[in-house]
């Protein structure tokens, strides 16, 4: 068959999901933070260290995953270096002198220090980006029980709230616990400062309850043809008094058009769509323009850009041109500058990702064939947020390697 046969059909889908309503995509729950998997709280180091795993944390792990066997492969062909390169080795070959020769014209003879990082965190951030344009990588999860989830961040708080009650005194803990008998309208047994098992089970059912009635779920099962193995769109507001009989693992048994108290957890989430990751590249990228001024300037020079006083004859030149007592301030100003760096570099990648993934899941929700623009858009909003993050920390890079004067001290 044809490739335009293939596209054809493609499209053909994606008009089906527009206007077939047993087929149409669910209405995404959007949230800032990383999912955590439903169950990996118990994991024993990603659960204690993490919390459990973020779909937003197994992306980037497959980022990795991904550019740590590209750079096993490439260098596998790096040995047949005498041949002629052909291929994917050729191509890339091709990226890495473009990208050299582009950041040699802004660094010059520094680019041999520079380039490394410059190359790596554009490689890194775009395999991130790009993976989530694969279709189902953000839309494939687990599913989860929303009153249940809901109801055990609510104990999270509750607990939390009596550890603060403690620390404020013997009357704050008792105010405390009596607002929780009134809110559920049971009696808080507490053991060593804690919810009792048996009040925790009490509470956690009250919650799930108070979220049932709030209809806050997406999701009916439909039992009738895929035995319990497939979750669609609710069809309008779900009947709170509905009774669904479940299965030993609290999944719904049957078919009930009205069950829409489930959502999805997605296994996979693109890593710059979490704070998390856009911050942490951020302080890398930071901290190695510090290391580099340091390393090029000496620590003396480097620092009297921020403290201008420490700068060998500043008290002679103030003496000479006394609009230079001014310096001080703006060398704070230039601290406070290079510290917003971290914010600027972490918001605005995380900005452009987070509202390109939003903007994907509303038009699948209300338009899906609208998407075939789109993806175009977010493919190319992908590749020029990465090839940003990258040229800004190299302008960075030599902007703190370059003397006030230009002189440069090399050690």
């Amino acid at each position: 068959m044809k490739k335009r046969y293939f596209i054809l059909l493609f499209v053909i889908g994606l008009i089906a999901l527009s206007f077939v309503p047993f087929i149409q995509p669910v209405r995404p729950f959007i949230q800032l933070p990383g999912e955590i998997w439903p169950g990996s709280q118990n994991w024993p180091v990603i659960g204690t260290l993490l919390g459990g795993m973020t779909n937003t944390f197994a992306s980037t792990l497959m980022a990795w995953l991904v550019v740590i066997i590209l750079a096993l492969t490439l260098r596998a062909g790096s040995r047949t270096a005498d041949e002629v390169p052909t291929g994917f080795y050729n191509f890339f070959e091709m990226v890495i002198d473009g990208a050299y020769n582009f950041a040699e014209n802004i660094a010059g003879p520094k680019v041999r220090d520079f380039f490394p990082w410059f190359m790596s965190f554009i490689l890194i951030i775009l395999i991130t980006n790009w993976m989530g344009l694969i279709p189902g990588w953000d839309s494939i999860g687990f599913w989860e029980f929303k009153p249940h989830f809901e109801a055990e961040k609510e104990i999270a708080l509750i607990e939390e709230g009596l550890a603060t009650a403690e620390v404020e005194g013997e009357q704050a803990f008792a105010n405390y616990v009596a607002g929780l008998e009134n809110r559920f309208g049971i009696e808080v047994h507490l053991e060593d400062g804690h919810l009792s098992h048996e009040t925790e089970e009490e509470i956690l059912h009250e919650i799930e309850h108070e979220f049932d009635l709030a209809n806050e779920g997406d999701l009916r099962v439909d039992g009738l043809l895929f035995e319990n193995s497939l979750l669609v769109r609710a069809a309008g507001n779900a009947d709170a008094e509905a009774d669904l009989e479940t299965d030993e693992k609290g999944r719904p048994v049957g078919y009930n058009d009205q069950a829409a108290d489930w959502t999805i957890v997605p296994i996979f989430r693109p890593g710059a769509t979490d704070l998390n990751y856009t911050l942490a590249f951020a302080l890398i990228a930071m901290v190695m323009v510090q290391y580099y001024g340091f390393k090029y300037l000496g620590a003396r020079s480097y620092l009297s850009k921020f403290f201008p006083f420490i700068a060998k004859g500043f008290g002679q030149e103030v003496a000479k041109n006394p609009i230079k007592a001014i310096d001080p301030v703006v060398g704070l100003l230039e601290l406070i500058s290079e510290i917003s760096k971290i914010i600027s570099f972490a918001f605005r990648l995380l900005g452009n990702l987070f509202a390109g993934m939003v903007l994907l899941f509303v038009m699948a929700f209300l338009l899906p064939i609208a998407n075939m623009a789109f993806f175009g858009l977010e493919f190319f909003v992908g590749l020029i947020q990465a090839a940003v993050f990258g040229l800004l920390m190299l302008i960075f890079m030599v902007s703190a390697t370059t003397g006030h004067h230009g002189d440069e001290e090399h050690h």
